[in-house]
């Protein structure tokens, strides 16, 4: 590893943001006395809500809004054009306000979100800005929650609830306006549902549809949703771009590679630090681990620097001396620690902000003035030939580099460093597949199925996806019995799997469980499955001990982490049933978690999603538990339990090999992960896993169950001929 610090050539002539007019002058907005309103993270995977106008009224608030001074032109090419492709940077109020504007002038609007949190905070601002409860004129759908009336005239719902909708209506009649939010992520659903609204719009010439976006390709969405006849040259589609005020942006890139990019980040904060005039910093890695790392380094360089401090009043450079405060930011950090990076600093403190992509789009942080661009990023991507979706660091896209740099130049006139050379930043791509082209499909396929599209090779996808991930999905739709030879679903199992709002190996679990009489106990398993961090994480010193000896003493079994989490839910609904008063309940509930150090809010949300699921399958499905001789407790129920997860999960299962670490079955080179309640014990011959993570090298299994090889070739002959 070289030692070396990292150094920067001149920028180049050209600089990014923003456009010039005919006059060489640099445009900015209409109203130059309208500032830029930072609004709530819409799109982000935290929910950090940060709004700089919070002591304004809220009809002063949102004339601050950059979008405000495009009503009419949004509401003019809507009426003129079927779709409208709305182009608009983080923040400047598309989400919350041209909902509004729509519903305004008589539209019936559904607005779709990537995630939970987005729909709600969202819904909850709108209602607050109208003065409305929530519920009557705007509400929201998400997962297993719900807000509405049949009447609500501005609905927020998750892309997954949307096309659920399409079951019932498959034109979406309920609707006149269609907002689709956020495309620039390019998720699963967005593309399925771009792809069926496409549909849609040719049986409908009156539904609107808005395709709103922070950053895209706007010329292939207006193609896209273009419906107009070429011959006649008539668009049905039109693009609206949306600028917010920008300064201009100084590239620099490293005149030689850098040989480790979290050191160098760390090198280049220092000595923007000592040499640049004051503005805040913000730094693009990777990963919690990277951050964490970058972190280490930048603290003990910022005491010895805010110690100096004290007896100097500059740099050997001639730039007045700053004290230095460095914050992480990244998906799962505490709320009350994620607010501290939007918080105003002290005078003459220079903020630090470590961020992983999640700031690069779905946050916008005031005072940032110098961005660091380590050049990388983190991406999920599946492998159908081993069958697991992984984690891998690669190389951003020229249009992640654009979008990352863009967030210098919000409030003066920004500087960009890039640790990498010029040379290679003309090699990236010009963006990053869609999400479609890099991921397990099966569950997507059975929506599909589900809606009558049969035929998926001549579906309209934005972009069509591998042959091998379709393969790939339909191969173990087929292993799970959702679908029959002839692709079409089962009545007995595919129909009802379509319906629960689960990955198709949680659903046939469900679907399961009657046979193997644990309705109950795989309800809770099931839920437990849809939370992350059931186990309080931010645990450090003596406490950190604490917390494993309670974990391992009370919840944690040889079975395996699945069987782990039914104890800790089990546990978790006796205390909570034991109060019937709702402020006694919640008492007790977070004592219990403070004691056990489990995640309260994370519980909560398994409750819900638990009463949700058994509302579909007892109420909905009838499926009840299926009558067995004997006594029905002990090993005999714990082993039909455990059984009925192999019905779900057995194309997921893994055997230790003789070097030492597993092999999935279709070959994957897989490690049991440190956060197993197995990590510690004996291994096991063989496992099944919910879900696996992906760790430099290493891929480990998460979620797991200890299994016997029998049972797979008692329950899924089909798939195992032989073991």
């Amino acid at each position: 590893m070289l030692s070396r610090k990292p150094i920067f050539q001149k920028p180049v002539d050209d600089i990014l943001y923003p456009v010039r007019n005919k006059n060489g002058e640099i445009e900015t907005l209409v109203n130059p006395n309208i500032d830029t309103a930072l609004t709530t993270d819409t799109d982000s995977k935290t929910n950090v809500v940060y709004n700089r106008y919070h002591h304004l009224p809220l009809e002063t608030q949102r004339q601050k809004l950059p979008v405000f001074q495009y009503r009419n032109h949004i509401l003019y090419l809507l009426e003129k054009y079927q779709t409208l492709i709305l182009i608009g940077e983080t923040g400047c109020g598309k989400s919350t306000q041209v909902p509004q504007y729509v519903y305004e002038v008589g539209h019936k609007v559904c607005v779709t979100q990537p995630r939970v949190t987005a729909c709600v905070s969202l819904a909850c601002r709108v209602a607050e800005e109208r003065g409305a409860t929530l519920g009557e004129d705007v509400g929201y759908a998400a997962a297993m929650t719900s807000c509405r009336t049949p009447d609500t005239g501005i609905v927020f719902m998750t892309e997954g609830v949307l096309l659920r909708e399409m079951f019932a209506s498959p034109l979406l009649m309920q609707y006149s306006c269609i907002v689709l939010d956020e495309v620039h992520e390019r998720s699963q659903m967005t593309d399925v549902l771009m792809g069926l609204l496409k549909k849609i719009a040719k049986k409908r010439k009156n539904l609107k549809i808005v395709v709103s976006s922070a950053t895209m390709d706007a010329e292939f969405l207006k193609d896209f949703f273009n419906l107009g006849d070429k011959n006649s040259h008539t668009d049905t589609s039109v693009i609206m771009s949306m600028q917010g005020r920008t300064h201009p942006i100084d590239v620099f890139y490293v005149e030689e590679p850098v040989a480790d990019y979290v050191k160098a980040t760390a090198d280049t904060v220092i000595k923007i630090h000592e040499n640049q005039p004051f503005g805040d910093i913000l730094a693009f890695l990777t990963s919690q681990e990277e951050i964490l790392a970058a972190l280490d380094t930048l603290q003990i360089y910022a005491e010895e620097n805010n110690e100096k401090n004290k007896y100097r009043k500059s740099f050997s450079s001639g730039i007045q001396a700053a004290n230095l405060s460095v914050l992480p930011m990244y998906g799962s950090l505490p709320l009350y620690r994620q607010i501290k990076v939007f918080q105003m600093g002290d005078k003459n403190v220079r903020k630090v902000i470590l961020a992983t992509n999640i700031a690069e789009t779905s946050v916008t942080i005031p005072g940032i003035v110098y961005v660091i661009d380590s050049g990388f990023h983190r991406l999920p991507y599946f492998d159908p030939v081993l069958g697991v979706e992984c984690m891998s660091v690669c190389p951003v896209s020229r249009h992640n580099a654009t979008q990352r740099a863009g967030r210098a130049g919000r409030v003066a006139r920004g500087m960009c460093f890039r640790l990498y050379t010029e040379a290679e930043h003309e090699k990236l791509p010009e963006s990053v597949p869609p999400e479609m082209s890099r991921s397990d499909l099966s569950s997507l396929l059975l929506q599909l199925k589900a809606l009558g599209i049969h035929n998926l090779l001549r579906f309209t996808f934005p972009t069509p996806p591998p042959a091998k991930s379709l393969l790939s999905g339909l191969e173990t739709l087929y292993a799970l019995n959702a679908i029959d030879k002839a692709g079409n679903l089962t009545e007995s199992v595919g129909n009802k799997m379509a319906e629960l709002p689960l990955k198709p190996m949680c659903a046939k679990m469900l679907c399961n469980s009657g046979e193997f009489g644990c309705v109950d106990e795989v309800l809770s398993i099931v839920a437990m499955l849809q939370v992350e961090g059931v186990f309080a994480r931010q645990v450090a010193g003596k406490d950190k001990m604490t917390a494993r000896a309670v974990r391992r003493n009370n919840f944690e079994v040889l079975e395996g982490d699945l069987i782990m989490y039914f104890n800790v839910f089990e546990s978790y609904s006796k205390v909570r049933n034991t109060q019937r008063d709702e402020k006694l309940q919640r008492k007790a509930c977070k004592a219990w978690c403070q004691k056990m150090f489990v995640n309260y809010r994370v519980m909560e949300k398994a409750c819900e999603i638990r009463k949700s699921l058994e509302k579909l399958i007892k109420d909905n499905f009838k499926i009840e538990n299926k009558a067995f001789e004997g006594l029905d407790l002990g090993t005999a129920k714990s082993r039909r339990v455990m059984k009925c997860v192999v019905s779900g999960l057995f194309p997921q299962a893994a055997s230790l090999g003789v070097q030492g670490f597993y092999r999935g079955i279709r070959g994957a080179k897989l490690h049991i992960s440190p956060d197993s309640c197995l990590f510690h014990v004996q291994q096991p011959t063989w496992v099944v896993f919910a879900s696996v993570q992906s760790t430099g090298d290493k891929v480990f299994m998460r979620e797991m169950m200890t299994i016997e090889k029998e049972w797979l070739l008692e329950i899924a002959p089909h798939y195992y001929t032989h073991i």
